[in-house]
């Protein structure tokens, strides 16, 4: 080969090298989908839960109770009367008071909005035969009155342990959860104001965060309107990323005001995992926030609680 074609080639070659550099995406952001996105769909339904899945990257979070005859549900409440229309002699009943085919006869849409009248609380069972119908949908449970043993059988009839990611408030719990479904993966939150969260991230960083995939800070915005400032700042938000993902933790944020233009230093910092309780308004600030070229559509900013 001559000089020259050599030289042509190895510039053809760089410039191959770049342009497959240039088209290699950035590492995938998931979310979690707080009660499979309650400010956009009425919580914990097949409806919510399909609309999560439905928007890139987001998870499902979906809360379990047990009813009377056993049967595991999804509600976040141990009433029925918030979210469904129950009749107000029921309203106040614990759901572990009350038979699965009680609470089915209750409409669980209608009070969101009138265009999801006829969703029911959906079992577990139902959950994880639609997670069948597609090989990359995961799911948060968080545990807030499961039987465990008739969690552990579903679990293991379905074969989703690897697909499942629990929840609890309390690290014992998620080394016990650890312990019990092999290859499960867990995730706890920290809230509160920010001298206290720090407090017990150092105190679980010393224990090797064990039990713990996944460790979720509440963020706060300084102001409830205009531009938006965290009550962390990126230097520390660096450096919990960095000593979590030193120990093989993922450090998850739950930033309750956004915008593309908040979430891009966060993603810039390395966070790939999130919480928000509007899915699709969320996938498309992260959109925004990774290809600033190209803004995705206006969307209005909502208010929401934990």
């Amino acid at each position: 080969m001559t000089p020259h074609l050599a030289t042509v080639g190895l510039i053809l070659g760089i410039a191959a090298a770049l342009g497959a550099a240039a088209e290699t995406p950035p590492a995938q952001v998931f979310f979690q989908a707080h009660r499979g996105g309650l400010l956009e769909v009425p919580e914990n339904t097949l409806a919510a839960l399909r609309h999560a899945w439905a928007c890139p990257g987001a998870v499902p979070e979906v809360d379990l109770r047990t009813t009377k005859d056993g049967v595991l549900i999804c509600l976040h409440d141990d009433t029925a009367g918030r979210t469904l229309e129950s009749p107000e002699t029921f309203a106040d009943t614990d759901v572990a008071d009350l038979t699965f085919d009680q609470l089915r006869e209750w409409d669980a849409g209608v009070k969101f909005d009138p265009r999801y009248a006829g969703e029911r609380v959906p079992s577990l069972d139902e959950v994880f035969e639609a997670m069948k119908e597609d090989a990359q949908r995961q799911i948060y449970l968080d545990l807030k009155g499961a039987d465990l043993e008739r969690l552990a059988a579903l679990i293991e009839r379905y074969g989703l342990v690897d697909r499942v990611i629990f929840v609890h408030g309390k690290q014992p719990t998620c080394m016990a959860l650890k312990k019990r479904f092999e290859g499960a993966r867990t995730m706890t939150w920290l809230s509160g104001v920010p001298f206290l969260i720090k407090r017990r991230f150092e105190d679980m960083a010393k224990d090797g965060f064990r039990g713990i995939d996944q460790i979720q800070f509440h963020l706060e915005a300084k102001k409830s309107e205009g531009a938006i400032e965290y009550i962390f700042d990126e230097d520390y938000l660096r450096y919990a990323f960095e000593k979590a993902k030193a120990a093989g933790v993922e450090l998850q944020l739950r930033p309750f005001r956004f915008d593309a233009a908040s979430l891009r230093p966060l993603l810039e910092i390395g966070v790939r995992w999130f919480v928000a309780d509007e899915p699709r308004r969320f996938s498309q600030a992260v959109a925004e926030a990774m290809n600033p070229a190209r803004p995705a559509a206006p969307q209005e900013e909502s208010s929401h609680g934990h």
